[in-house]
Formats: structure tokens, C-alpha cells, sequence
């Protein structure tokens, strides 16, 4: 019988040759658990390419025929959102991801370990492998993007349970909790590359502690309100003290519209 890790193993060794054989294609990478050095036989095979940027057009159409290329037949390629590329699985449950870069958004700092399977040129990775810090913390950084959409989606509260949209407003616990997750791993100065499914390395123990407190919210309002509250104020605290560490600008306008947002309609601090 075919183990995992041989599976595993011949997705990668295709991916390094069937790749490198298209001019297209400038460099293939293993992120995740094969990047990191922490595979086993569960583990994801996370391919990442970085290809012309006149090409992006064709693989953005074609990522699912690439997969099959490397992974053989699937029983599901599903697109990624906002990603040019997705996740595959093959009829004996082997996932795949193949992710496509175009040279012109390609990033080597985004990563915490990084196994480098060509490059062809040698200027993606001009030292090779990148070695995983493992969670371990380094410079904070600034992100913006998460404390955006962390607002975003908490002034939305309103909209679904103004609708009684219980359900949509219980997924929203976890949407603003995620992005309250980015920005501990940015106060540690970690770039999550290791995989949906492994955090706790990444994170300090205060971060876990504070994380596993969030209220638990089924479909109650109440419920729902109060982890949003316990969610908000940690985020608010973490974010002003990361924008004046990182010399970034605390997006006062948006917060204090939102907190007022869902003072006037909930009639409760959420600060």
C-alpha cells in the first residue's frame, strides 16, 4: 500500500521537474509543513510558483490543469479566493494546494521557511532555503490590512443582527477573531506559513490565554454582542500599542465611526 509520505514525495519530485521544464515558470517553492521541515503523513503538499508576468493570465485560467499535472486526477480543485490558484484532492485523499505568483507581487520576506525546489535564475531566493523561526518571535510589523477588515466585519454586526441573521452573525465571531489572530502574530513578529491547522508554536502564551477566553457565542444575541465586546477591546488595546511600536497611524476615523456604529444601535460600549 502507498503511504502518504510516498504520495507526498512524488507530487513533489513532479512538481520539481514538470515545472522547471516551463520557461514560464521562474522559480517553485514548498511552503507549509514541507517547508518548514515539519511533514508527516497528514500534512498538505503546498506548492507555490512564481511565474512571467506575462503569463499570470493563462495560469490564473489554466491552475487547476497544473495541479492535475502534478497531483494526477481530483476529486475536487477548488479556486482559493483572492488567490491565483487553490487546493486540489485526489480520489485517496492526498491535498494539494498549488499557489501562483506573478513576478511583479512575488514576496520571499512573507515567509517563515521555505523550501526551494528551482530558481531559475537565482534571484527569489538568492540564499536557498528559508529556515522556519518556528514561532519564534522577530520584528513586529504593521498589519494594515487586518485591522481594516477587523473593523470592517465588526461594524457589520449590526447589518446581520439587525436582520436576525443569526447564523451569519455566529461566523462572524470567528472572522473578527482571525483577524485579532493576524495581529498577534504581528505583535510577535511571526508570518504565519505553517498551515491552517498548526497555530499554537506561533503564538505566546498571553496571546493562547487571552485567544481561548473569547466568550463562547452559539445563536443568542447576547451571547454573539459579548464575544464581539471581549474581541474588540482586545484588539483595540493590541492595535494602538502596535501602531505606536511600528510608527504606523491608528485608523482613528474608522474605529471611533464604527464604535458609535454599534453604540447607537446596540446601546453598549464595545471599547
Amino acid at each position: 500500500m502507498t503511504t502518504g509520505d510516498e504520495r507526498q514525495q512524488a507530487v513533489i519530485t513532479r512538481a520539481a521537474e514538470v515545472l522547471r521544464a516551463d520557461e514560464r515558470v521562474l522559480g517553485v517553492y514548498l511552503i507549509g509543513s514541507y517547508g518548514t521541515g515539519a511533514a508527516d503523513r497528514f500534512s498538505d503538499v503546498d506548492v507555490h510558483l512564481v511565474v512571467t508576468d506575462d503569463s499570470t493570465e493563462w495560469f490564473e485560467e489554466h491552475w487547476a490543469d497544473v495541479l492535475r499535472e502534478l497531483a494526477g486526477s481530483t476529486v475536487l480543485a477548488d479556486r482559493l479566493p483572492g488567490l491565483i490558484g487553490g487546493l486540489g484532492i485526489t480520489p485517496d485523499w492526498l491535498h494539494v494546494d498549488l499557489i501562483v505568483h506573478p513576478l511583479a507581487s512575488f514576496d520571499r520576506f512573507q515567509y517563515d521557511g521555505v523550501r526551494v525546489l528551482f530558481d531559475r535564475e537565482g534571484m527569489l531566493f538568492p540564499e536557498g532555503d528559508i529556515a522556519p523561526r518556528g514561532g519564534r518571535p522577530g520584528e513586529p510589523y504593521w498589519p494594515d490590512r487586518a485591522v481594516n477588515l477587523f473593523f470592517y466585519f465588526l461594524g457589520n454586526l449590526v447589518t446581520v443582527l439587525g436582520r436576525d441573521e443569526r447564523i451569519v452573525a455566529n461566523q462572524g465571531v470567528g472572522a473578527v477573531r482571525d483577524q485579532l489572530i493576524a495581529l498577534m502574530l504581528a505583535e510577535r513578529g511571526v508570518h504565519r506559513t505553517s498551515g491552517a491547522k498548526r497555530l499554537n508554536a506561533l503564538l505566546s502564551d498571553e496571546q493562547r490565554i487571552a485567544l481561548e477566553s473569547i466568550p463562547a457565542a452559539g445563536t443568542d444575541p447576547a451571547d454573539i454582542i459579548a464575544a464581539n465586546q471581549y474581541i474588540c477591546r482586545q484588539f483595540i488595546a493590541r492595535g494602538t500599542a502596535l501602531a505606536k511600536l511600528t510608527g504606523n497611524v491608528w485608523p482613528t476615523a474608522f474605529v471611533d465611526a464604527t464604535l458609535e456604529h454599534l453604540q447607537n444601535h446596540f446601546g453598549c460600549s464595545f471599547d
